[in-house]
């Protein structure tokens, strides 16, 4: 009577304390989609529904994908997926409430580009696979946040990959497991899992090496166990523990009985110490040893002796071949070998003169993630002295025609670096190495999308703008990035790469852009793109932009 009023809810599926969230605001609701039996919506800031239908289709998505996956249904009564402003991580899997920053979840595919889209997707699959891999079965101590967190990375990309094949999404992790093997190659790495016993030390988790590392390692495993068996031992580990706490091992356990190999044999060598191995064949052996970038040093993190999961394939046909490779080399038989066949191996591949000469010869022989990985760990072998940068060159020109947007980014960044490695009187050469390599891209593809190209052929034009601007230091590249800019021309994928060049360009924008937008009229600003508008607020000084109008 004095204008408040109580709301009861009912009592909760047993659960663990950090998952309970009350969420109150001025907000505004989906429609709600029933997913088999259990409702599903996007609860947005006032105004904002509008930018809630590609995360509804994609939760309704992951939830069928998922109960279906670990053939347990979804473990609550409803789903609700909450954007909120100003919020301090990417998502929160809350049970029941999961709540988004709001790029996380609202997003207009219409307008943003194929990674802003791809990202929302795939934060709303690893929060629903929380659901089952956090919330049903939780892990006993933060030691096993790991778990947590790589497996819902893990099975995102394989929810994704069912949602949206032509997206390619284990060639594109293949970036990202990339980048938690570079930071795991330094001697000042950790393992995955370890010890607890601070805040600090939890926060210290929340890492490339917890989810990207963690997330390939267990997809290594999959593939080496069989996908039927592996998801076979993930289902036993759910039913047997479900509302319940475990440790790792309670999974190695699982896997075991479904498969009858070592695995806890095995992921003690991948979760329990640091670093990775560097493989290498020559002449028909395989041998490991630690990958390192710099020299040995006393105090390292890295281990050593992995039991490694290799797969190898001939060019010249056949299947696939399995082999664990443990502390001493291992003869194998065949010609024109791939070693990682498929690319989901977690260590660093090199060829002896022979072996790299006949795979470069018949690149066009790999699949995506296979020359993907090929380049990175030439890359890395570059950048540790394994390789020559003779080596890598021979590998980088034999892409070709190659059109995936993974290999060539992965191109680009080890050209970032021996550009800042290089004397000035070297970039002449390495601007002719650019041209080479990425013009045929942008002259075959031009800076304008075409109705019906896919969604990855803007990404592999936009890397090809942005490595020819900068690293080619292409005037006519320039020019046109600075024409499109004032001309407010900045939407989808190439909208990153043009203004990474107008900022690279300073001395071609100067002051006269400034003053041209340092006062802006409402109409004016509501024209103006979200790219420009975050161009405008990092090279206008502070306070010099003003919004006027009612």
């Amino acid at each position: 009577g004095n204008g408040t009023s109580t709301v009861v809810f009912g009592p909760t599926m047993k659960m663990s304390t950090y998952l309970v969230a009350f969420v109150v605001g001025p907000f505004e609701e989906s429609e709600t989609v029933d997913v088999d039996g259990v409702p599903l919506r996007i609860v947005t800031p006032r105004g904002k529904t509008h930018l809630a239908p590609f995360a509804l289709e994609a939760g309704a998505f992951a939830l069928r994908f998922f109960s279906n996956y670990f053939a347990i249904p979804y473990p609550g009564d409803k789903l609700d997926m909450i954007a909120i402003p100003d919020f301090a991580f990417g998502a929160m899997e809350n049970l029941g409430c999961v709540t988004y920053r709001e790029t996380a979840l609202l997003v207009d595919p219409a307008t943003a580009s194929q990674q802003e889209v791809e990202r929302v997707a795939e934060v709303v699959a690893h929060e629903i696979a929380h659901m089952w891999f956090g919330d049903l079965v939780t892990m006993e101590w933060w030691e096993g946040i790991w778990l947590n967190e790589a497996f819902a990375t893990f099975m995102a990309n394989a929810c994704l990959d069912a949602f949206r094949p032509e997206w390619k999404v284990w060639v594109g992790f293949g970036t990202f497991r990339d980048m938690a093997l570079q930071v795991d190659g330094l001697h000042s790495t950790r393992p995955i899992e370890f010890e607890v016993v601070s805040p600090d030390d939890s926060q210290g988790m929340f890492d490339l090496l917890t989810y990207e590392k963690g997330g390939s390692v267990l997809r290594m495993l999959e593939l080496y166990l069989g996908t039927d068996v592996y998801r076979d031992g993930i289902r036993r580990y759910l039913k047997k523990h479900a509302y319940a706490n475990t440790i790792t091992t309670d999974l190695w356990d699982a896997l075991e009985e479904a498969s009858n190999q070592p695995v806890r044999d095995i992921m003690n060598t991948w979760i329990l110490q640091g670093g990775h191995p560097l493989v290498t064949l020559e002449n028909g052996t395989l041998r490991q040893e630690p990958f390192a970038y710099g020299l040995t040093s006393a105090t390292s993190n890295i281990g050593k002796d992995w039991f490694i999961p290799v797969l190898t394939r001939s060019l010249d046909g056949g299947t696939a071949t399995s082999h664990l490779l443990k502390g001493e080399p291992l003869s194998i038989s065949g010609a024109n070998v791939v070693v990682n066949a498929g690319g989901s191996g977690v260590y660093r591949t090199r060829y002896g003169s022979a072996e790299l000469a006949a795979i470069s010869s018949r690149m066009s022989e790999l699949d995506d993630l296979e020359r993907v990985v090929l380049v990175a760990d030439a890359w890395a072998g570059l950048f540790s002295s394994a390789i020559t940068l003779s080596d890598f060159l021979t590998i980088a020109r034999s892409l070709g025609a190659d059109n995936n947007p993974t290999t060539w980014t992965t191109v680009a960044e080890a050209l970032e670096w021996v550009n800042r490695v290089i004397d000035e009187s070297q970039r002449d050469t390495l601007a002719a190495i650019v041209h080479e390599l990425f013009q045929p891209h942008l002259t075959r593809l031009g800076y304008d999308s075409v109705a019906g190209e896919g969604d990855l052929t803007p990404q592999l034009r936009a890397v090809a703008i942005s490595t020819l601007g900068i690293l080619g230091r292409d005037e006519a590249v320039r020019a046109e990035a600075v024409r499109r800019f004032d001309a407010g021309q900045l939407e989808g994928d190439t909208a990153r790469a043009l203004l990474r060049i107008v900022e690279d360009t300073k001395s071609l924008v100067g002051e006269e852009l400034r003053n041209k937008f340092r006062h802006v009229l409402v109409d004016e600003a509501q024209d103006l793109s979200a790219m420009q508008w975050r161009m405008l607020a990092r090279r206008c000084p502070s306070g010099s932009m003003t919004i006027v109008g009612d």
